[in-house]
């Protein structure tokens, strides 16, 4: 066969794929005749055995060609794509609702998400994504920074950064005047909307949960990383994250608990924490978090039916905290 005609016979297999792809999906066919007046606008010579052996090696190379009739013509859609609609759509919704994601480059990757549907339902899913307003934060270089951070759990290496907190007017402030980190990343986790990389502290000399879209300045450094072997991301996820607030480190905290809560204590710990009856009205629940504001005030949200038993520094951490709010709304009311 002549080199230009089998260099012909690929580009237009490779046309037709990316028509289907487009065009055609289990609600949009295309039939045989449209596809003749299609590939001659194209350049392409065409007839009715063209469309059927090229359907065939297109079907034969594992593309999903599903053939059914326009009237008394066979028509041709694309089935099975690598991610069906409803997939499509929660990848979509998932990048829309990430706070770490910029508003511009969130748009960006929608516009690429729906290539993966046809033509037909890129519009509806570009709108339904952006119509609920989601709240965003502009996290500059957000991507480089993940990154780097892979490229240094890759390579085995330290990184070195500086952590941000907020101004009153909102404005980026260097934590610790601009302190450099240094750290063992151990691996990247998703909780609540954030993305996070727990990381070995020598200084602290235990894993510290810093957020992405607060590291600034990343480096990889030349030290080799610290690798905790003990370290299980998904109990770190479900027992420590979850109550994460600063770069506090974890504690093992008993709580007394009514019995009506051990669903709470459940969907928040998992099963498999440490529990023990005391009475017919209470139970003890042994929990890993960080004792920082964040835990204390989902205990405080059951009033008094979920109390801090232990150990003393926490006990005292949360009553001096409870009265430092008492303190400042009393002193408000008066003012007032």
């Amino acid at each position: 066969m002549p080199e230009n005609t089998t260099l012909t016979i690929k580009g237009r297999l490779l046309f037709l794929e990316h028509y289907l792809q487009t065009y055609t999906d289990d609600q949009h066919s295309v039939s045989t005749d449209e596809l003749i007046e299609i590939y001659t606008a194209n350049g392409f010579k065409a007839n009715r055995n063209t469309i059927r052996d090229d359907m065939a090696i297109l079907s034969s190379s594992g593309v999903d060609v599903i053939q059914s009739y326009k009237g008394k013509q066979r028509a041709y859609h694309i089935g099975n794509r690598l991610f069906d609609l409803a997939e499509v759509k929660t990848l979509v919704d998932a990048v829309c609702s990430s706070h770490f994601i910029a508003a511009k480059k969130s748009e960006e990757l929608i516009e690429k998400l729906t290539q993966l549907t046809s033509i037909h339902y890129r519009d509806t899913l570009a709108h339904s994504a952006f119509a609920a307003g989601r709240i965003k934060v502009e996290t500059p270089n957000i991507f480089i920074t993940i990154d780097k951070i892979n490229d240094a759990i890759s390579s085995g290496k330290k990184i070195s950064f500086q952590y941000i907190d907020y101004k009153p007017d909102k404005t980026e402030v260097l934590r610790h005047d601009g302190k450099k980190y240094i750290v063992s990343p151990q691996t990247f986790l998703w909780n609540d909307d954030r993305y996070y990389v727990p990381s070995y502290s020598e200084e602290k000399g235990c894993i510290i949960p810093f957020r992405v879209d607060r590291m600034r300045n990343v480096e990889i450094l030349e030290a080799e990383r610290f690798v905790d072997s003990s370290f299980d991301s998904s109990e770190y996820t479900r027992k420590v994250l979850k109550m994460y607030d600063g770069d506090l480190p974890e504690q093992e905290v008993t709580l007394i608990v009514d019995n009506k809560h051990m669903l709470s204590i459940i969907d928040r710990f998992g099963e498999d924490i440490e529990t023990e009856v005391l009475d017919d009205e209470h139970f003890k629940a042994v929990v890993t978090v960080c004792p920082s504001v964040t835990f204390f005030a989902w205990v405080f949200q059951f009033a008094g039916s979920i109390r801090i038993a232990g150990p003393e520094d926490v006990k005292e951490k949360y009553k001096e905290l409870l009265t430092q709010i008492l303190t400042e709304q009393e002193e408000t009311a008066m003012s007032e």
